[in-house]
């Protein structure tokens, strides 16, 4: 099943979820941080990329590695 966003709004609404749960678990971890901004991460990251699917999106924030 193919899934195609017609704004990039609704697609951050879709990973919204993924996004609040990473931002829990780095607030627990003590880092300074909020859904906006990790959003804005990862889109610079995914620009470039082809292809992704949501699963890939909502990967990539699930297991992002803060050094």
């Amino acid at each position: 099943m193919d899934l195609e966003f017609k704004s990039i709004e609704e697609l951050k609404n879709r990973v919204m979820p993924a996004l609040r749960i990473r931002v829990r678990e780095l607030r627990n971890e003590k880092y300074s941080v909020d859904e906006d901004s990790l959003w804005e991460y990862f889109v610079r990251i995914w620009q470039d990329k082809k292809n992704l699917t949501l699963v890939d999106l909502v990967d990539d924030v699930l297991n992002a590695k803060i050094d």
